[in-house]
């Protein structure tokens, strides 16, 4: 999609962190903006500061990923309103952080239900929708942890989620072609984001928060802001790459993850 000007961008997660920053960022092509979340006090905040830098429209909708009637309502919302969209962000995240052994299998539903089943559930629903059009481009916001599990421990539902992300993206893309729809996946490694409050959007029937028994270091990494994240997508997207990366500097992390995978065949 080497021309974004007057088409549609819906993005899960949108109201901030990554999911704001690329909004922000497609607001300047200009496009007509759909943010999806599950506040509606963030969401209002954000779409004021999106219609300031320029969107064409923004259009706020309450929606919770992990539930695909939430995504049913929100698509068929989007659908009436403007027909269907062009390119689909699935953004939206949330983590917990701490050893394996402590956590609850609510937690492992929570994490896996948002990060994973949420993508899912947004694929499901637009992805046929591009199909139809023949043209279009999806992007699945993956992770550093998940292409290099080994880097990161303590947040073990996230990182097998997203690794879970980045194959699903990986395995569509040569599908989406034949289509003239284009996948890409974001590795995205430290960001200042809002990604460790997750918390506060946990609905009720994954339970309380987890609480650990002691507190969890935190992991020594060069941040950047998700504005930088947004740009990269961005040129993602218009170049059509199957795989945007964050940080260059942590290429030699992954080559050492993938060294020992391939090492095994010759063993």
């Amino acid at each position: 999609m080497k021309d974004l000007q007057g088409k549609v961008a819906l993005i899960t997660g949108g109201a901030t962190g990554i999911g704001k920053a690329l909004a922000l960022e497609l607001a300047k092509e200009p496009m007509k903006i759909v943010l999806a979340s599950t506040s509606n006090e963030r969401l209002e905040a954000a779409a004021e500061e999106i219609r300031k830098a320029g969107a064409i429209d923004v259009l706020t909708v309450i929606c919770d990923v992990s539930s695909r009637d939430s995504v049913v309502n929100m698509h068929k919302e989007v659908t009436k309103i403007y027909g269907g969209v062009d390119l689909l962000v699935c953004n939206a995240g949330v983590t917990t952080g701490g050893p394996y052994l402590e956590h609850r299998p609510e937690d492992w539903d929570w994490v896996y239900d948002v990060v994973l089943q949420g993508t899912i559930n947004c694929i499901q629903l637009f992805y046929p929708d591009l199909v139809k059009q023949e043209s279009g481009h999806i992007v699945l916001v993956g992770s550093q942890a998940g292409i290099a599990p080994n880097w990161v421990s303590l947040h073990g539902p996230y990182t097998s989620a997203k690794n879970a992300v980045m194959t699903l993206g990986a395995a569509l893309r040569p599908e989406a072609e034949e289509y003239g729809i284009g996948v890409s996946n974001i590795i995205v490694a430290g960001t200042l984001t809002e990604i460790m409050k997750a918390e506060r959007s946990r609905p009720g029937r994954y339970g309380d928060a987890l609480v650990l028994s002691k507190s969890v270091p935190k992991r020594e990494a060069r941040r950047i802001p998700a504005s930088d994240v947004a740009e990269m997508i961005v040129d993602g997207v218009k170049k059509n790459k199957g795989w945007v990366a964050t940080h260059p500097e942590l290429k030699s992390v992954t080559k050492a993850y993938f060294d020992e995978i391939l090492a095994a065949y010759d063993s």
